[in-house]
């Protein structure tokens, strides 16, 4: 994942290139053109094939989003097609949540995704909070934080393979 975060990269061959371009304006000499647009390509290139590659980490980036959109949504296709078939109970988990509760609103607000690109398939795990709002059962409505870990195994698309949901912990269990 050389092109992870390109900004850095970018920024770094700008300013080169314009010293570049400085240093041709004060020497005369045409070597310093030609660097200077070089740097400044390089960089630019750097920027395009981030901007055009996704790793597997923005990939779940954009996946649990997308799944937790689903859970608001009712929409149990969508979610059931994240599961892996051979772990039931979690996709029973996942249809007995969103049967039970009436979410208006389930937002991830901190995401933290690992990709193991040693192993084959390709595994990773994602720690998430997740805010949800709703009903549960015929309660008020109400607001909770809760801390899941999930598990994700790449087959052709990534696929949850476990998940461990938890009330999260106030301030992360820090003291």
């Amino acid at each position: 994942m050389p092109y992870q975060d390109s900004l850095p990269i970018l920024i770094g061959c700008l300013v080169a290139a314009g010293v570049c371009v400085w240093l041709w304006r004060m020497a005369g000499q045409a070597i310093w053109l030609v660097l200077a647009l070089a740097v400044g390509a390089a960089g630019i290139a750097a920027a395009a094939v981030d901007h055009l590659t996704i790793t597997d980490r923005e990939e779940l980036e954009l996946l649990l989003p997308r799944l937790a959109r689903a859970v608001q949504e009712k929409d149990l296709t969508t979610l059931l097609a994240a599961i892996a078939p051979e772990v039931r109970p979690v996709q029973r988990q996942a249809e007995d949540a969103v049967k039970r509760s009436r979410p208006s609103q389930v937002v991830i607000t901190k995401l933290e995704v690992e990709v193991n690109q040693t192993t084959k398939p390709l595994t990773a795990v994602a720690e998430l909070l997740v805010r949800v709002a709703g009903q549960v059962a015929d309660q008020n409505e109400a607001t909770g934080i809760v801390a899941a870990t999930v598990t994700l195994e790449k087959r052709g698309h990534w696929l949850i393979t476990g998940c461990d949901v938890r009330p999260a912990e106030p301030l992360g269990g820090r003291r």
